[in-house]
């Protein structure tokens, strides 16, 4: 679990580099005061829903309109100038949005979770690990940043914080029925003037089947369904 964890860092790190356009003078720090504990549970297989999806251009777009409000405000002489970007420069707001874009494309995920810990094997990338025995907030610290997960009340989040003035949050959503997930994946430059926020949504599905395999002389390898093992049982 901790070289998963390490991994991760690592990845975002080479990515993180080319995000940052200037040097930061404040690193984001995690925040710790998570609600009381209410477990939700994760486990099963989920397959991403599109039809819920963010559009990375509208999150764009209305991330502008908001930051133009906000310039107007401070001085009313501007206007709504579409032309206005956000303090920092348009470029870094754009190359956050592409980021979390291209991290949060996981099509397919498998969730194995207990009291104590959830594994997330997410198709074609890193995992997510966190163990959560105290109920209290997991602090790891390496030698690249500081990694906090647990529960926010029936939330579970992962977040990373990096040195380079960079915040990377992943937040995951139950459904009240249980069919439906959400992960709201967040990420903060020291630069930019608001996180930027991409919600991707899944519903469960049944996975594919678990078979057991023995090896034998006079059939060769024979495989039968686990639920037809233990129904024999």
């Amino acid at each position: 679990m901790k070289t998963r964890r390490l991994q991760y860092t690592a990845a975002t790190l080479v990515v993180a580099g080319s995000l940052l356009l200037a040097a930061c003078t404040q690193q984001p720090q995690p925040q710790q005061n998570f609600r009381q504990p209410v477990r939700a549970d994760f486990s099963g297989s989920w397959e991403m829903d599109y039809s819920l999806n963010d559009d990375v251009q509208s999150r764009l777009e209305n991330y502008f309109y908001r930051m133009r409000r906000a310039a107007e405000r401070q001085n009313p002489q501007r206007g709504l100038d579409r032309r206005i970007g956000p303090p920092g420069g348009a470029s870094t707001v754009v190359a956050m949005a592409r980021f979390v874009e291209q991290i949060t494309r996981i099509v397919v995920m498998d969730i194995e979770q207990t009291y104590n810990a959830i594994h997330i094997d997410r198709e074609g990338t890193f995992s997510l690990d966190c163990e959560f025995g105290d109920d209290k907030p997991q602090i790891y610290e390496n030698r690249f940043g500081t990694e906090v997960c647990g529960w926010d009340g029936h939330q579970l989040v992962f977040r990373l914080s990096l040195p380079e003035g960079m915040s990377l949050q992943h937040r995951l959503t139950l459904s009240r029925d249980g069919q439906q997930m959400n992960i709201a994946t967040t990420v903060m430059l020291a630069q930019a003037p608001e996180p930027f926020t991409l919600n991707r949504a899944y519903m469960r599905f049944e996975g594919l089947p678990q078979h057991n395999c023995e090896q034998t002389v006079s059939r060769g390898k024979v495989c039968s369904l686990a639920s037809d093992a233990k129904s024999e049982r």
